[in-house]
């Protein structure tokens, strides 16, 4: 699965990024990183749905989906 990052910038100036198809703890890897791109700093911090999954699990759905398109 690819692993994607949402930036968004609010009219206001605000700035939120979300992670996708990023599994466990790895999303937290990108904090850093976009903290130091976009020069801002993390005021709040929610995990999402990717962060309850395994990357077996999330690698299996993919393997699914897969399967269903070649059919």
């Amino acid at each position: 699965m690819t692993h994607r990052v949402t930036v968004t910038i609010g009219k206001d100036g605000s700035i939120s990024a979300e992670t996708h198809g990023v599994t466990g703890s790895k999303c937290l890897d990108y904090i850093p990183l976009l903290e130091d791109l976009l020069g801002a700093e993390t005021v709040t911090s929610e995990f999402t749905e990717d962060y309850r999954r395994t990357s077996a699990s999330v690698e299996d759905t993919a393997s699914r989906q897969q399967t269903q398109w070649n059919c």
